[in-house]
């Protein structure tokens, strides 16, 4: 027997309290959740169609107008919608499943290159906040975190004051990843000058700004606007504001955890610390994201490949291809990469 009709309000808010006190889902997923079933709301409000009233063609209608979302950012919020009336059935809130007619849908949408910015690049996007104000004294703040530690934007945003360190001799934040999982992430110097000048200084003058008192909110990263919180939507545009005015349209908040594993294993830091870092189960994730330098690569070409110019075919034993004159001579520049190359085979070898 289907129970008295319920506003949106009050089952979304039930849904959500049993996800975090049952499940054991983290605020940042939560915070995520709300996000995404507040927008559902809002489109089945301006259609006038009742939350539990909806219908498989109702689905269909939605779907279409995301065709040209990623087809990871559908899988999100299909699958958030999808809980929710599989919760709101076994509850009898609803006489029937909408979604169990819907099968998986794919958005074939463009594909776009995996971007990791060269230190210049990372430096030029790191100098665009405007830090005498106290939003850019943040927006650098997060930056600088984000390159530092290679955290996940969900991880960073749902970092709270106390997870963080920033003593003289404690760099360190915890973190509480993918699958509940904890980890000790460390920081530079660089960063915590900048943590340190937002949490002293930017942070209380921007929730005095939204009138809110600064015990009240727990997340480290606030925003000057309802309830304090910073939410993805403005994380995510103010990472892209950055980007475009650095020339940089290709880079996201999370290209900056790609360069920061390659950068460190491009300057010989060892593949298992990485993965520590970035908080991966398995090594062949992490080599996802550390990958070596392309001049590193270039130099691998040219000693081992037959046409490369300084392929040595005598210790292969193999006749010497006429058209290729040896080389006997490297510049300094080609030294450096062979060094290099040079570390890279050891590294791999242990």
């Amino acid at each position: 027997m289907i129970q008295q009709r319920y506003s949106a309000s009050a089952w979304m808010d039930a849904f959500l309290d049993e996800r975090m006190h049952l499940h054991g889902l983290t605020f940042s997923s939560i915070h995520t959740m709300r996000i995404e079933l507040n927008g559902w709301l809002r489109w089945l409000n301006a259609r006038g169609i009742a939350w539990d009233g909806v219908t498989p063609s109702d689905i269909r209608l939605w779907l279409g107008h995301y065709r040209e979302y990623a087809d990871s950012t559908m899988q999100k919020k299909t699958a958030i919608l999808r809980s929710l009336y599989r919760w709101a059935r076994e509850h009898e809130l609803v006489e029937s499943d909408p979604w169990q007619p819907i099968v998986r849908v794919r958005n074939n949408r463009p594909w776009r290159p995996r971007f990791t910015p060269s230190i210049r690049a990372v430096d030029l996007l790191l100098s665009q906040p405007d830090v005498t104000t106290m939003i850019g004294v943040r927006d650098r703040a997060i930056l600088e975190l984000l390159y530092a530690t290679g955290l996940r934007a969900a991880e960073l945003l749902g970092l709270a004051c106390h997870q963080v360190a920033i003593g003289d001799s404690d760099r360190i934040i915890a973190v509480m990843g993918k699958g509940q999982k904890e980890r000790i992430v460390i920081y530079g110097q660089t960063a915590q000058t900048w943590l340190r000048y937002y949490l002293r200084v930017a942070r209380p003058q921007l929730l005095a700004r939204a009138e809110i008192p600064a015990g009240r909110v727990a997340q480290f990263f606030v925003h000057p606007g309802y309830m304090g919180s910073l939410s993805y939507q403005n994380f995510r545009r103010m990472v892209r504001d950055y980007a475009d005015a650095a020339g940089l349209p290709l880079l996201t908040a999370h290209s900056l955890r790609h360069a920061f594993a390659t950068h460190l294993y491009q300057g010989g830091a060892n593949l298992r610390i990485i993965q520590d870092l970035l908080g991966h189960s398995h090594l062949a994730t992490t080599c996802i994201y550390a990958r070596p330098a392309p001049e590193l690569m270039l130099t691998f070409i040219e000693h081992f490949h037959p046409r490369g110019i300084h392929y040595d075919q005598a210790q292969r034993g193999q006749p010497r291809d006429t058209l290729i004159r040896p080389v006997t001579s490297l510049r300094p520049v080609q030294k450096d990469h062979l060094a290099l190359f040079d570390r890279w085979l050891v590294k791999t070898a242990t």
